[in-house]
């Protein structure tokens, strides 16, 4: 489109644009007010700018008939020749902030909004932030506040401090317009507000994403279950999840060549089954469908397929989806390790999980097998495990949508078919929802698409959408091992450097210390304590003054307090760990040993009294 189309479209819709006129090749230029910008209009050229057909600040109509003239010679020089076709633009120069807004088709998210600093920069600096289309004014501004350029809405500038509003309110306007692709750069913020002072638009087929969310709690609940496809072969993943569920006299075997297995009675055929509502597919894929309709026909609900071999290997797998909207089920997976729910084990993961409150939903069963080892080291529980696999139907925003519990839910992300689903579900979450997203560089992004035959999406976008929306970022792994959710975090240290480092990581999280609070203390460290948080104890600190430290620090009302102990020469690491399980502490309290063969005893006795430590500070923060 011509950019005079554009401003007709942009104002019809209320976004403000410049006063302009339009003029033929060869007609004479004029202007109503000074300065003005000079631009050639022609529906061959796409960046004006990048052949020399723009001229700026330009203060008469001399200036004016010049930039005429060396705007051709540039065009010259290009190898561009403007034909009767092409008209010049006059428009009004505006003088302010330089911003940027755009507009883009994602194939994951759909129609995003982008905003930040504007100019010739825009690409070579890329401090832009993405706004989802259905985003109201919070999460928009929640977005605008994670660029640069979102600092002067923020803290302001100079002794000026800008209102965000008018801001808010534009990206509301292109919300609305339905557009395939915009390009609004620059929009002059001026004192009456900003206004787009050049734009291009491509017109075109949007993309919509009509998959409604499932509302699934069921899916938490398993009570009557079976393996179909166990087996007597130790390499097997049949007989894996026959045996983590050996014990469980609601859990049925199907395998029309076994009798008995682990002491149970095996069963031939689905349809010799009682009535269960979960199922658990180990079968060749061939097999899948036929199972899937005769488990359909006994109105079993939840399927849960490991098979592998569909979309991560190039193969079709849509019949999977068409089954679940047809018989009204619910597929987990395919290519997934399985699930743990309501205290059924129904993966073959290593053993059964200890039961807790952590909630992990993760697109890579390795990554669920390594955690729920690490988990039984840790002493860690867990309430919900997912592996979603490929999710061919369900998925992670319907299994954030159908979470009824009260603890927050972690996921390992490495691509998503459907993002504006997976917004609106966070958007609509009662629990705070953590994520760790895999596929940052190329590689990784061609990994992930091997692996799970998901689009990995590009990494900036992903996590912009997901912060704005109140989503949490995990910088750490290890951190979807933790129910927690902190706001404010005290921490207790013998060592000023490792305080320094966490204060790094968790700055927005670290609990202000009023002047009480720090007389108090006062009391009984060495006086020339810290005197801020982290409370730096100073290195000689003893089992006595840790306490001391950690009785008073209990009553100041933080959420959770990280006591750091560095083995210096002086440090009873084992008697500073049994503080940890000898004594009640009314606010969450989380030791952080760092070392190697002096905290090797202290660890293994924490270990033993079921008590959450750490012994990295990446670790330690993961979570928050």
């Amino acid at each position: 489109m011509l950019e005079k189309e554009v401003y007709q479209c942009l104002a019809a819709a209320g976004v403000p644009t410049p006063e302009y006129s339009c003029f033929p090749l060869e007609g004479a230029l004029t202007a109503t007010s000074w300065p003005v910008a000079l631009k050639i209009m022609s529906p061959r050229i796409v960046h004006k700018s990048d052949l020399g057909g723009v001229a700026l600040h330009l203060n008469n109509q001399e200036e004016l008939e010049e930039a005429r003239k060396n705007i051709l010679h540039r065009l010259c020089l290009k190898g561009f020749t403007p034909d009767s076709k092409d008209e010049w633009i006059v428009t009004r120069q505006y003088t302010g902030i330089e911003l940027f807004f755009g507009v883009v088709q994602d194939p994951v998210f759909g129609k995003v909004i982008l905003f930040g600093a504007g100019g010739t920069t825009v690409e070579l600096f890329r401090d832009i932030c993405y706004i989802d289309s259905e985003a109201g004014e919070q999460e928009i501004r929640n977005g605008i506040l994670q660029t640069r350029v979102g600092q002067y809405f923020a803290r302001g500038f100079r002794g000026i401090k800008y209102d965000p509003g008018p801001i808010v309110a534009l990206v509301q306007k292109l919300q609305r317009i339905e557009v395939r692709e915009l390009d609004c750069n620059p929009v002059i913020l001026t004192e009456e507000g900003p206004v787009v002072v050049d734009a291009r638009m491509v017109t075109g087929t949007c993309i919509t994403q009509s998959k409604p969310l499932k509302f699934i709690p069921e899916i938490f609940r398993p009570q009557r279950t079976a393996i179909i496809g166990v087996s007597s072969h130790p390499e097997k993943v049949g007989y894996a999840l026959a045996k983590n569920n050996s014990g469980d006299p609601d859990c049925y075997y199907v395998n029309p060549h076994l009798d008995k297995l682990f002491d149970k009675q095996v069963f031939p055929r689905v349809e010799d089954l009682p009535q269960i509502d979960t199922a658990v597919l180990c079968i060749p894929p061939a097999a899948l469908k036929d199972s899937i309709v005769r488990l359909a026909v006994k109105n079993v609900k939840n399927v849960v397929i490991i098979t592998a071999g569909f979309r991560e290997a190039g193969r079709d797998e849509h019949f999977l989806e068409e089954l679940a909207a047809k018989y009204g089920i619910h597929i987990i997976g395919p290519n997934c390790l399985g699930i743990y729910a309501n205290g059924k084990n129904l993966t073959f993961g290593p053993g059964t999980p200890k039961a807790g409150d952590v909630n992990f939903f993760s697109q890579s069963g390795a990554i669920v097998a390594e955690l729920m080892d690490k988990a039984v080291y840790k002493n860690i529980g867990f309430a919900n495990i997912i592996s979603a696999g490929n999710m061919a139907d369900v998925d992670f925003a319907d299994l954030i949508h159908s979470y009824e519990g009260a603890h927050p839910v972690n996921l390992y992300i490495e691509g998503v078919s459907n993002g504006k689903n997976l917004l609106r579900a966070i958007r609509g979450s009662k629990v705070p929802v953590r994520i760790f997203k895999a596929g940052r560089t190329e590689a990784a992004r061609k990994a992930a698409f091997s692996h799970t035959g998901n689009l990995a999406g590009n990494y900036e976008m992903f996590t912009g959408l997901l912060k704005s929306v109140g989503a949490t970022m995990m910088r750490d792994i290890n951190g979807l091992l933790y129910p927690y959710h902190f706001e404010k975090v005290l921490v207790i240290t013998n060592a000023g450097g490792a305080g320094t480092v966490i204060s790094d990581m968790i700055s927005d999280k670290l609990y202000p210390l009023s002047q009480a609070q720090i007389d108090s203390l006062s009391k009984v460290l060495p006086k020339h304590w810290s005197k801020n948080n982290p409370i730096d104890i100073i290195g000689d600190a003893t089992y006595e003054r840790y306490l001391k430290a950690l009785t008073i620090a209990d009553s100041f009302g933080a959420d959770a307090i990280l006591v750091v102990v560095t083995p210096q020469f002086m440090t009873d690491t084992n008697k500073i760990g049994e503080i940890f399980y000898t004594h009640p502490f009314r606010t969450k309290v989380f030791p952080v040993l760092l070392g190697g063969e002096k905290m090797e005893t202290a660890c293994r006795r924490l270990r033993s009294e079921g008590v959450t430590y750490f012994e990295e500070l990446s670790e330690a923060v993961s979570y928050l």
